[in-house]
């Protein structure tokens, strides 16, 4: 038994040595007897156990089980939306959170028909293709390297 462990032991089971662990006990006392400078650490935690010995316990000293399902039975539950409900939910929010979604697609898709349209790919195109192999292998190419 450390110093230590003597603190832990009173600040988690009380100064009062028959709350202690049995197996602890015994060895607790001999550190007790043989240190007299515990005394006053066991002083200074007596005032707490009191405090704590005085506070009222808010809880039932016995837990009846039939009293308390009658308890939760009785307690209005929310009700579970049906299929049809959630449906409808489902409908009316559709535009409020689709609408930015659609609206970035439409903007993605009209900068793509305009840099087709301005001819601003072409010029990411090799010079010399010729043949339409030619043009397979040099985008292949270009888009290794990207």
């Amino acid at each position: 038994m450390t110093r230590q462990r003597f603190s832990e032991l009173i600040a988690a089971y009380g100064t009062d040595p028959r709350r202690w662990p049995a197996a602890e006990r015994d060895d607790a006392l001999d550190l007790l007897a043989r240190l007299p400078s515990l005394q006053e650490e066991i002083d200074r935690m007596t005032a707490l156990d009191a405090a704590l010995d005085a506070w009222p316990n808010p809880a039932p000293l016995s837990l009846d089980a039939a009293a308390l399902a009658a308890r939760i039975s009785a307690t209005p539950q929310a009700r579970a939306q049906s299929r049809a409900e959630i449906r409808t939910v489902r409908r009316f929010r559709w535009p409020a959170i689709a609408w930015p979604n659609a609206a970035g697609l439409a903007a993605a898709a009209l900068a793509g028909f305009l840099v087709g349209l301005s001819g601003l790919d072409s010029s990411l195109l090799p010079t010399s293709v010729e043949t339409v192999d030619q043009l397979v292998v040099a985008s292949a190419i270009e888009d290794a390297t990207w």
